[in-house]
């Protein structure tokens, strides 16, 4: 890729005014960026990054360490005045090269399915595409059984869950977080079962016939479902108990985050789950670094935004 004099630093409170102006058109009502922008300036996970092409910002992404070895690229934004000159391909190869050197063993993003000069980005980076998947929702329900809320006293049999789940080996071990996707690790187990962010369905001293992890979104009154698995019918009946469990929590409304997982898609709709907002598919991608630690391992086309 030509040198086309792109300087990358980390970005500044000041570069506020030419965020807003690269953010202004990124989807027809906006974008999140404002809103998360001073949130991302003082994250110690890792760096807001901007580019600078003749004394202006032209574009910018967020680098996020997840764990001391998994790292989550979002944000990624280039000034539609100047796209298609590779810079959208030279912030994702500086981004996975401050992962890799700063000792992760894998880097992710996700983007839409329709955005392909992104996917075109990430191919020659050398990223994989590891799962395809939609966000659903459902309103909150005021009655109805509620799942069983599962605590640190029920690890083992959540791990045992765990290491046989089809779902889980379908998305390479990732699961949603937040709005961001990791690897489930035995020692992410803990936090989610102490603040009763898994739960189940099936009796209390009987197996686990069905499993979710989840999150909240407060602002956006939501009850997050970043992973659910188990015997077909149970997912069902702990989908509908997850709507009436956001109720009680307050939350508006439930959001699934559903992998291409067919019988898992059928089991959330037929609990009344569907598209919301967001109507499309999104595709997840990661790229694994050779030096991968304890763990075993398992230039520029147009320029668009990522995450």
């Amino acid at each position: 890729m030509p040198d086309i004099g792109l300087i990358l630093r980390h970005a500044r409170p000041d570069d506020r005014a030419a965020m807003e102006r690269i953010c202004a058109h990124t989807w027809d009502d906006g974008d999140y960026i404002p809103y998360v922008w001073d949130r991302w300036l003082a994250d110690e996970r890792g760096p807001l990054v901007v580019g600078e092409l003749e004394g202006e910002v032209v574009a910018l992404c967020k680098i996020s360490f997840q764990t001391a070895d998994q790292v989550w690229l979002q944000g990624m934004r280039v000034d539609p005045d100047y796209r298609r000159r590779g810079i959208g391909q030279r912030f994702l190869d500086y981004s996975l090269a401050y992962a890799r050197e700063s000792g992760a063993r894998v880097a992710r993003l996700s983007t839409s399915i329709r955005n392909t000069p992104v996917h075109v980005m990430t191919a020659r980076a050398g990223m994989e595409r590891i799962a395809v998947f939609v966000f659903w929702q459902a309103e909150a329900l005021a009655e109805g059984p509620q799942p069983r809320v599962l605590s640190s006293a029920d690890r083992q049999a959540v791990e045992l869950f765990l290491r046989t789940s089809r779902v889980l080996e379908t998305c390479r071990g990732v699961y949603q977080s937040g709005w961001e996707n990791l690897e489930l690790t035995p020692d992410q187990l803990p936090p989610l079962l102490e603040v009763g962010h898994a739960v189940a369905f099936g009796e209390p001293r009987g197996p686990l016939v069905a499993l979710a992890l989840l999150g909240e979104d407060q602002e956006d009154k939501e009850l997050h479902i970043g992973f659910a698995d188990g015997d077909p019918a149970a997912v069902h009946e702990l989908a509908m108990a997850l709507r009436v469990y956001a109720g009680r929590l307050g939350a508006t409304r439930a959001r699934a985050w559903l992998p291409e997982v067919d019988w898992l898609r059928e089991a959330f709709a037929s609990a009344g789950y569907a598209f919301g907002e967001w109507q499309g598919e999104m595709c997840l991608y990661e790229r694994r670094f050779p030096h991968s630690g304890p763990f075993p391992e398992g230039e520029g086309p147009e320029d668009g935004h990522a995450g």
